[in-house]
């Protein structure tokens, strides 16, 4: 196995040919440095760069002088490019070959798969003289945590690297960690999925936040999905301000509080009737 796959090394040029250049890490190990993946830059011999050691299409070892975003030394955020059920999420990390995150590391539902455009956070692994990407950990992820802390109460752009029973785990470019409860979710969220989450404290390591938006806003939304589920069932439900949060919350994806308050706002609209054991779209 090649020690320097995956990694960043300073190559030395040792000659030129039509199609590229040749270069040696030691003396003794050669690499070909083909002219697409030179970033624009002339090489001339002896000139010592930074380097790039892959695994091409074909499988053989080459060079580029694309910095890659992520390394097997170091995490970064990589890009869905495509998406195969059957294998995984291929991802850029800025070369020209994609690397692949392995469906035996994805979630067991597909819902949560990341979708083309969405970010990855890992770091690549060697399996079988291939490269491949493995998704961070929170301890790695803290590795690399910049000194510039979160605004509370504000929202910052973050992404989904993390989906638990209790909630989802996200991180933000400057690589703080935000755990959002499942409580302050309004859907199912994807993995690498991109959000504007609302900091609202900061803990020992990372930060707590919620995605759910403004209380006027999430009333608008919620009565709009009480009036789809109505037209649907020809203007009758049986869920009712007395029904069990649980069930409310089953249905509608929200919680018995937030049902109240969507239902007094249609009825202050005189959009429905409210009956003991029923609800009528007027």
């Amino acid at each position: 196995m090649n020690n320097y796959l995956g990694t960043i090394q300073k190559y030395r040029v040792l000659r030129e040919t039509k199609l590229g250049y040749v270069l040696t890490l030691n003396g003794n190990d050669e690499y070909f440095l083909h002219r697409n993946e030179t970033n624009f830059q002339k090489l001339a011999l002896d000139d010592e760069i930074e380097a790039f050691l892959y695994a091409d299409k074909k499988g053989r070892l080459a060079l580029t002088l694309f910095k890659p975003t992520a390394t097997v030394h170091k995490i970064g955020f990589a890009r869905v490019q495509d998406v195969k059920q059957q294998l995984g999420v291929f991802l850029n990390i800025g070369t020209s070959k994609d690397i692949l995150l392995s469906k035996d590391d994805l979630p067991i539902n597909h819902v949560e798969w990341p979708q083309c455009g969405d970010y990855i956070i890992g770091k690549l692994r060697v399996k079988s003289e291939k490269l491949i990407l493995k998704m961070a950990s929170k301890e790695e992820i803290l590795k690399q945590k910049q000194a510039k802390e979160l605004p509370l109460n504000e929202k910052v752009k973050a992404f989904v690297y993390r989906i638990t029973p209790d909630g989802v785990n996200l991180v933000t470019e400057n690589w703080n960690i935000v755990f959002v409860y499942h409580t302050n979710l309004r859907k199912k969220y994807r993995l690498g999925e991109e959000v504007m989450v609302k900091v609202l404290s900061k803990n020992e390591t990372d930060y707590t936040g919620t995605l759910i938006d403004q209380k006027e806003i999430m009333i608008k939304t919620d009565r709009d999905v009480l009036l789809a589920y109505l037209k649907k069932h020809h203007g009758v439900m049986a869920i009712t301000e007395k029904s069990d949060a649980e069930a409310i919350k089953k249905v509608f994806n929200m919680s018995k509080k937030a049902f109240k308050a969507a239902l007094g706002n249609l009825y202050k609209d005189r959009l429905i009737e409210i009956h003991d054991d029923k609800i009528i779209l007027l």
